[in-house]
């Protein structure tokens, strides 16, 4: 018996805590609208919902039961997120009347929706008479819900309970409110009650709701006269106007004329309340109407309103038409300049060119006296130009940086300050800059930073002084978004929507210890990417300053809000000495193969320079007129490698012409450029063959463009003509040591060969001649590995035959097993990854919706051994590819050389739906951590960052490293930059993010994004890894690693010549002589007469000598340079770098 009871009562206390035994509300007492999933009945449903603050004052509704309709109240109600409705506290005021109630009668109120913004659901402030509470309301499944009304979602609803005894006889007001969030779309609002109600007809009469202080100060009837400014919420709930009059603590404050609806007056009450409450009456026919309210004491700050246009080339329109309006731009700044020559000062126009190229490109173009007015604003300080290309993601590498930063050379020498780096909308930006900016004069940075599928860094608007690894430094400044003002309406003339944007926005920094009484919030001339200027914003900033006396607003440049800072609380900011990686280049992985085109393409481009360096430092003069034309390929990979990758609909619109031709224009750039890259090859060495080795015998000469001797493997195509098919023949030095050579594939009139090019010589080139031998060459023999492993002198490899993975690499040398044995994936595998249409996940900051196949039906094709490598190869089918042509596998194990390849080709079928592949590398190594270089220095994964910046995926651009105090292994890929750190994308935006093992992801494809990037790739897609692991833990061994796997050595072959021409077989020209710098460019210095511009870089925190050697081992003099080569320093042989320290020197000859 007790146990029946025990049981019962468990029953009974589960169905009141699952709510399964709720109170039923049976009195349904008014509904507004239909709960039918649909918002058609409320107004602007028809698609003009931008239109909310023009119709509902203050974006709230007034309905009066048995008099209003649904079409009455805005289908969305919007929240203090919604910048497009002037970030309001956007809400719904219902009155009705009661003639008698129950007094036991509780109620309910039911809020049902057919969407809610996904991203940032909005919290709501439900009164009812003295009953306040607030609700959280669920979050929807498409943010983008109000432009496509599509959506998912089901049963989105929001309940509170209202106690009984809350209801009054006559009227009754109950008020929803959003607090915070953004938006809600209408399907029914109902409310009910547990017993009946007698209801009554609503009287007619004006209500106020709240007085609202406001932290300023405002003038009065003089400019010595200040008032605090407070706005009376008042309802006129009749039909035409009324008149009323205020007071506060019983004095008179003026008289009101109301119009029907919700009005929202601001009055003023004199300087001296701070801190006090005050009672504000409003006196009416029908009788007395007061609230209390505390008077906030005045925010005595300044606003700096920076207006720029965000430079995408294209995205809104096709990158021709963009071009050439971002150039009109300037010109109509200069106008509006002019056109506000009589404002207040803090109202003039002022304009900040945020991308130097249009600046650059305006200056070449545009007449003397054009300019010269141009330079005139400039002087007075109402134009400003940056330093900043345009905003870049961080595929580019460091050689680029130097085109990148270009036009400043141009600046200066019209007396055109830059002291300022602009990047907008990207929430990264490359390392290097750090180092190469303040050496230019440039003093800040600023970031406005977008959080589409991105976290922020930092928690609120941060300014900071940002350090290279060298320690050079520049103030920077974590702005908001590069439109925050456009969100609070100042492109629409909206003062009331700037006043809560301004207000708001003060409030929330305060809230999260922004520490200074001065802010700068940028903005367009109107609400969108490539804006045009516009002066309209001035006369509002005029109006502002006249009313009130705190805050004030200031028309400003950029620079002009950092300066400030840097004077008055410069020696106040804290310190980062990290990088800060960009959460949005995994969109580059949407174009895996242009993507992998602009990385062979940069690559080339440091042989190249380097091959056209030695050409000048032989006397070659002609080498000086080849600078346009490696600034224009450069150019063309900038415009490849920029952020902005297509148009707006590309992802939901993708075959539209927009997006088509974007594509098209975006891929352009980077097929332009590697065309234009090996014409360039073929210039280079054209100025250089005449000065080679040449004898009696073909020739093969190879071209080393970096600071130390270096061995590598070369793919050499060479015609039957110089060695006739299948015919034996080796590769001789001057002292007669062969090179290892490997036939890869044969064409109808010669054959491809894979050649390990041995101690090429530093930045020079060394020949061998074509021996050719009688009978035929040898071909690489066929075997069958024994258990699936094969081995030499340093590896052992098993592999698993289920997915062709690698379960097993040991280290023969270190003595140590690099795999994971436990982990979900092998070494190598092949992995699928669909998001099960759900793209919108990553713009909630979650991943949820996800499954992973790799390889099946997997089979070995074979496996051969070579004069350089052995090679084992399989082949599988996977989710999204060919099942025709299937995954192709070969893993490279070479012979003399402690060096491992993975070779992949796959035909990737057209998928819209978003989907990704991976290449899994599951090391193990104790207590290993995770490095990878980035353009400037070293990143060790979630450590020396900037808070909040990416380290679930990153842009790797030669090596990422695992390492701990006694080993690391290194991983290098030719085409694919991004990885993924220590797992998968399994809650990507955690922060901190740590990972419990050194587990890597090559990111290979992905059509994740929304917008912008690519919404399918398809075809054929090869690429390859190398590995290695040694003992050396040092970023130099790591460097020489992966720059000597990316870096290509240049081959030519030349015919057999009618005699020897006593020309030298090998030569350097110069090296560098400390091991732990890092020689990352060399090329053309525009000083011409052979001289030459070297970047040079310490790698490993150490102190280092820096001496630059001829063959002979002779200390060659040089000049310290910036990156523009401007000399900033004496001649010197010898140059000490501090740890880290990057230079740029000319070298004469």
């Amino acid at each position: 018996m007790t146990n029946r009871r025990f049981v019962l009562l468990s029953v009974l206390l589960t169905l009141i805590w699952s709510g399964l035994w709720a109170r039923p509300y049976p009195v349904r007492l008014w509904q507004i609208g239909k709960a039918d999933g649909s918002s058609s009945e409320f107004a602007l449903d028809d698609g003009s919902y931008s239109d909310i603050s023009k119709r509902f004052p203050g974006c709230t509704a007034l309905y009066t039961v048995g008099h209003s309709s649904a079409s009455d109240v805005p289908f969305v109600i919007p929240g203090p997120s919604d910048s497009w409705a002037g970030n309001p506290q956007g809400g719904l005021l219902v009155r009705f009347g009661v003639r008698e109630a129950d007094p036991e009668a509780a109620l309910r109120l039911k809020l049902d929706f057919v969407e809610v913004h996904s991203g940032s659901a909005p919290r709501l402030e439900i009164a009812l008479n003295d009953f306040r509470t607030e609700v959280q309301t669920p979050a929807g499944a498409d943010q983008n819900y109000l432009d496509t009304r599509k959506t998912s979602s089901k049963g989105l609803c929001a309940e509170v309970e209202i106690p009984a005894g809350t209801l009054r006889a006559g009227d009754n007001i109950l008020s929803v409110r959003t607090v915070s969030g953004s938006w809600m779309v209408l399907d029914a609002v109902t409310f009910e009650a547990s017993a009946p109600v007698k209801s009554a007809p609503a009287g007619a009469g004006i209500s106020l709701f709240a007085a609202e202080s406001e932290p300023a100060l405002i003038y009065g009837r003089t400019q010595d006269e200040l008032l605090h400014p407070v706005t009376l919420d008042i309802a006129n709930w009749d039909a035409k106007p009324r008149k009323a009059a205020w007071s506060y603590d019983g004095k008179a404050g003026g008289e009101l004329k109301l119009a029907p609806g919700l009005n929202r007056v601001q009055g003023g009450i004199p300087e001296g309340y701070d801190g006090r409450r005050v009672r504000f009456a409003l006196k009416t026919p029908d009788g007395d109407r007061s609230v209390e309210t505390e008077i906030l004491p005045a925010e005595r700050w300044t606003v700096y309103l920076v207006q720029h246009t965000h430079t995408d080339i294209g995205y809104t329109k096709p990158q021709t038409e963009i071009l050439t309006e971002h150039l009109r731009y300037i010109d109509y700044a200069i106008e509006y300049c002019e056109a506000t020559a009589d404002y207040p000062d803090d109202a003039k126009f002022r304009w900040t060119c945020e991308a130097s190229w249009a600046v650059r490109e305006w200056l070449r173009i545009r007449p003397a006296e054009q300019v010269e007015r141009f330079l005139r604003f400039v002087k007075n300080g109402q134009i400003e130009v940056t330093a900043m290309f345009f905003n870049m993601s961080e595929l580019s590498g460091e050689n680029a940086y130097k085109t990148f930063l270009a036009p400043i050379a141009r600046f200066h020498e019209l007396g055109i300050p830059v002291e300022t780096a602009m990047q907008d909308d990207v929430n990264g930006v490359a390392w290097c800059l750090a180092d190469y900016l303040p050496d230019l004069g440039v003093k800040y940075l600023t970031m406005g930073s977008n959080g589409h599928r991105a976290l922020i860094p930092f928690d609120r608007p941060t300014l900071y002084r940002w350090e290279s690894p060298s320690g050079k430094s520049l103030l920077s400044f974590r702005a908001d978004h590069y439109m925050t003002a456009n969100f609070w309406g100042i492109d629409r003339g909206d003062m009331e929507g700037v006043r809560n944007g301004v207000f708001s926005y003060i409030r929330s920094l305060r809230r999260g210890g922004y520490d200074f009484p001065l802010i700068a919030a940028q903005y367009s001339g109107y609400s969108t990417d490539n804006s045009p200027p516009s002066m309209q914003e001035c006369a509002l900033i005029r109006d502002w300053n006249e009313h009130y006396a705190w805050p004030k607003l200031r028309s400003a440049t950029v620079h002009e809000f950092l300066e400030q800072i840097d004077t008055k609380y410069g020696d106040r900011l804290p310190v980062y000495r990290a990088a800060y990686p960009d959460w949005w280049t995994d969109g580059f992985g949407s174009a895996a193969r242009e993507t992998a085109a602009s990385r062979k393409t940069q690559s080339d481009m440091i042989t190249i320079g380097g091959m056209l360096s030695m050409a000048g430092m032989a006397g070659d003069e002609g080498v000086e007129g080849m600078h346009d034309e490696m600034r224009r390929i450069h150019e063309n990979l900038l415009f490849y490698d920029e952020h902005t990758f297509g148009a707006a609909e590309s992802i939901w619109d993708p075959l539209c012409e927009n997006s088509q031709v974007q594509w098209a224009e975006k891929g352009s750039y980077v097929w332009e450029a590697l065309k234009s890259a090996q014409m360039l090859y073929e210039t280079s060495i054209g100025r250089l063959q005449g000065d080679l080795h040449r004898s009696e015998r073909p020739t093969l000469t190879f071209f080393n463009p970096l600071g130390w001797e270096r061995s590598a493997l070369t793919t050499v195509y060479i015609d039957f003509e110089v060695i006739p098919r299948d015919r034996a023949f080796r590769l001789l030095d001057e002292q007669g040591h062969a090179l290892s050579v490997e036939p890869i594939r044969s064409r109808s009139e010669g054959r491809y060969y894979a050649i390990w090019a041995d101690r090429i010589p530093a930045m020079g080139y060394k020949t061998y001649e074509v021996v050719l031998d009688e009978g035929r060459a040898a071909e690489p023999e066929a075997f069958e590995p024994a258990d699936h492993a094969v081995e030499n002198d340093f590896y052992r490899l098993e592999f698993d035959p289920a997915t062709g993975g690698i379960r097993s690499l040991v280290d023969k040398e270190l003595g140590l097993e690099l795999v994971d044995g436990g982990a979900e994936w092998k070494l190598g595998d092949f992995i699928y990854e669909s998001l099960e249409g759900d793209r919108h996940q990553m713009e909630r900051k979650v991943f949820e919706r996800y499954r992973r196949s790799g390889l099946r039906d997997v089979r070995f094709t074979g496996a051969t051994t070579g004069d350089i490598y052995t090679t084992v190869s399989f082949r599988g089918t996977a989710e999204g590819c060919d099942p025709d042509f299937g995954v192709r596998v070969e893993v490279r194990l070479y012979n003399d050389v402690k060096r491992i390849d993975l070779h992949y080709a796959a035909r990737r079928l057209p998928e819209t739906d978003p989907s990704g592949l991976y290449v899994a590398f599951p090391f193990a190594l104790e207590g290993g951590r995770l490095a990878f270089d980035v353009p400037g220095g070293v990143v060790y994964a979630g450590e020396n960052q900037i808070p909040g910046t990416t380290a679930s995926w990153n842009t790797v651009q030669n090596f990422v490293s695992v390492r701990n105090d006694r080993a690391q292994i290194l991983v290098s890929c030719d085409a694919m930059p991004l990885f993924m750190m220590g797992e998968l994308l399994n809650d990507p935006y955690r922060q901190p993010r740590t990972y419990e093992k050194p587990h890597l992801f090559s990111w290979v494809t992905n059509n994740y994004w929304t917008t912008n990037f690519r919404a399918s790739q398809e075809g054929e897609l090869n690429w390859s890894y190398t590995l290695t692991s040694c003992a050396d833990t040092s970023n130099a061994e790591a460097s020489a690693f992966g720059w000597g796997n990316r870096i290509p050595l240049y081959a030519r072959v030349m015919p057999a010549a009618g005699a020897d021409n006593g020309k030298a077989w090998s030569k350097s020209f110069f090296r560098t002589g400390c091991d732990h710098v890092l020689m990352t460019s060399c090329s053309p210095s525009r000083a011409g007469q052979g001289a030459v511009l070297v970047n040079l870089r310490e790698t490993d925190g150490r102190e280092a000598e820096l001496t630059l050697l001829d063959a002979a081992g002779n200390p060659l003099t040089f000049e310290v340079v910036n990156a523009l080569d401007e000399p900033t320093g004496k001649r010197t042989a010898s140059l000490t770098l501090q740890p880290y320290e990057n230079v740029f020197v000319r070298l004469s000859r």
